[in-house]
């Protein structure tokens, strides 16, 4: 009992328990109990003899002068607050009420330490995904939304002089838009971002005070950014967008599921329905939605998280299976090198053989037999390793690609033009070198097949050497470009497992040597090129 300054009697079944004046023995009704001269400071705790049940308990208390003594005061008496509890029954809603914020915080912040260690990972393998961090923060920020709610948290540390699970929530809302607009692409992202930076700037002052218009703000900004939010979904689906084919069904299976559930317990529970009723009706007529604010972030929050994971598993699946298909277009690439090697030593072998035809052949003519001189000159002339154009470098490998290659493209009507300034040898090895080159002019080759009829067919490639090794290759273009923003590339039009891996091997072999891949499309144009660094500058 909370009986501050007044003296109490307690009777059960008129049996006196405790009484503040002993030295009145009467009972209940025969008592005068006066005013305590002090105030406690700690509630009366008073003990049930185990015998309780059945029994009335009566407390009887004293009353102040403005309470029935004066009349013309107020007649209005002010019963003690009292509490009835079983310590049993207490230490049993403590151990559940802390298992209730155990499970789902330890569940937050494991998925936290997974979303961290899925970000090092990817930043291990060379692509640092902010998007994961940021998802992190909104698991941690969970994790202290549950704990913040918890009714014996002020057990253990000070009271706090703000909402700790409101902020935290709040924290977790504005990394989930942010995370959700990251994921997106376009201008459209900004609107996510947008209601993100308005629901967490204005959180922090407006919990300043209970009925702030800060605080309303904020609230109906995270509650539009979630609206937004599922309706972009769907537009980023539509386009293609690999985490949001995944996040939109998602999305949409837990907001119905969600009101599946609640429509099927407000029919089977009409006092639980109408109860829900008036917390969504009082908290816009109060113009602070959290109730429907915080449970659609949950659900969006739950999503997102299915999403992240599902999206992370299919991006390892894809780029293990692209790995596989790297080496095997690797390897067909060596071999077609291996091929060309050998085919321009052969080339090489005939042209040093040309002096003995010439022998032949004078011989002929001083014999006068004109007949087998033309057949003689005639299977010369067929021979196609004689008619093929070369020494377009003194580096042995790249002068057997570009004569492979670009007589290709002059079989299909291509005019080529190179521009190549090498030594003999070079400190990147042939295995790296020419199927770079050799995927970036079959890309070329690929790209001027579309030319329609009577168009101009051509591409240009350079290679120099500074203190790097530059390698571009630029094509006429005559079809539109498809790009893929998730991979930073352009995709290839033909069939085939590995057609589209061109690019990506070039791109990796790029990397491997600290630069990058440059992609331009211009209006009647495409270009591809890359500076190697060279392995003896590397600091």
């Amino acid at each position: 009992m909370d009986t501050v300054n007044r003296s109490v009697a307690v009777f059960l079944d008129g049996e006196r328990l405790y009484t503040d004046c002993p030295e009145q023995s009467g009972r209940v009704g025969e008592l005068t109990l006066p005013m305590l001269g002090w105030d406690r400071l700690e509630p009366l705790e008073i003990s049930l003899p185990s015998d309780y049940l059945g029994k009335t308990l009566t407390i009887a208390q004293s009353t102040g002068l403005g309470e029935k003594q004066i009349p013309e005061m107020e007649p209005t008496v002010y019963p003690s607050p009292v509490w009835v509890s079983c310590g049993y029954a207490y230490e049993s809603r403590i151990i559940a009420e802390s298992f209730q914020t155990a499970i789902p915080a330890a569940l937050c912040f494991v998925l936290g330490l997974l979303l961290s260690a899925a970000f090092l990972w990817q930043g291990f393998r060379g692509r640092w995904d902010v998007g994961l961090l940021i998802f992190t923060l909104a698991a941690f920020s969970l994790m202290l939304a549950r704990l913040g709610s918890a009714s014996f948290l002020t057990h253990y540390f000070p009271f706090p002089q703000t909402d700790v699970n409101a902020l935290s929530r709040t924290l977790c809302l504005t990394a989930l838009l942010v995370f959700l607009g990251e994921r997106g692409s376009g201008r459209l992202r900004w609107l996510l971002w947008g209601a993100a930076a308005v629901h967490g700037v204005l959180a922090l002052p407006g919990r300043a005070s209970a009925a702030s218009v800060l605080t309303s703000v904020s609230e109906y900004a995270g509650l539009l950014g979630l609206l937004a939010a599922a309706v972009l979904s769907l537009v980023w689906r539509k386009r293609g967008n690999g985490f949001y084919r995944l996040f939109a069904p998602l999305l949409l299976a837990a907001l119905g599921l969600g009101a599946a559930v609640c429509g099927v317990r407000a029919v089977a529970d009409p006092a639980w329905g109408r109860e829900l009723m008036f917390h969504l009706r009082t908290g816009f007529q109060n113009g602070l939605p959290r109730f429907l604010l915080w449970s659609w972030s949950a659900l969006t929050m739950a999503a997102g998280i299915l999403a992240a994971f599902m999206d992370l598993f299919r991006r390892e699946s894809q780029r293990r299976t692209e790995e596989r298909l790297l080496l095997q277009r690797g390897e067909l690439i060596r071999e077609n090198y291996e091929n060309l090697r050998k085919h321009n030593e052969e080339i090489q072998t005939l042209r040093h053989d040309l002096r003995h035809h010439v022998t032949a052949l004078q011989g002929l003519c001083r014999e006068g037999d004109m007949e087998e001189i033309q057949r003689y000159l005639e299977s010369l002339s067929q021979r196609p390793e004689l008619n093929r154009i070369s020494g377009y470098t003194v580096h042995p490998a790249v002068d057997a690609v570009l004569t492979a290659m670009l007589a290709r493209g002059a079989e299909a009507g291509v005019c080529a033009e190179a521009k190549v300034d090498l030594p003999p040898e070079l400190p990147i090895p042939n295995s790296d070198l020419c199927p770079l080159l050799m995927n970036l002019l079959e890309n070329a080759l690929e790209a001027n097949e579309k030319a329609p009829e009577g168009a101009e067919k051509w591409l240009r490639v350079t290679l120099h050497i500074r203190k790097y090794l530059y390698v571009g290759v630029e094509n006429a273009r005559f079809a539109p470009v498809d790009f893929d923003p998730e991979e930073g590339l352009y995709r290839s039009t033909k069939s085939g497992v590995l057609h589209g891996m061109g690019l990506k091997s070039a791109r990796a072999t790029a990397r491997k040597y600290h630069s990058e891949l440059v992609l331009k499309a211009a209006e009647d144009s495409f270009s591809a090129s890359t500076a190697l660094l060279l392995p003896e500058t590397e600091s």
